[in-house]
């Protein structure tokens, strides 16, 4: 029963996570309105690129502090 109930947890973990991310972002699109991220990495923006992934790895530190 254990088992179950800590994979319920990682799944729950999982999910807000994933929401966080995702939140995260759209709130950091809709504040730099100038810059648009596809239409970047499709051009092969290499800072933006840079700056999305240390965003991301960011987010990622806070949340997994936020959701232990």
């Amino acid at each position: 029963m254990d088992f179950v109930n800590y994979l319920i947890s990682i799944l729950i973990s999982l999910v807000v996570g994933l929401a966080g991310f995702v939140a995260a972002y759209k709130i950091f699109d809709w504040l730099t309105p100038g810059v648009h991220f596809g239409d970047q990495l499709k051009a092969d923006n290499r800072a933006v690129a840079i700056f999305l992934a240390g965003l991301f790895i960011g987010l990622g530190i806070l949340l997994g502090n936020a959701v232990k």
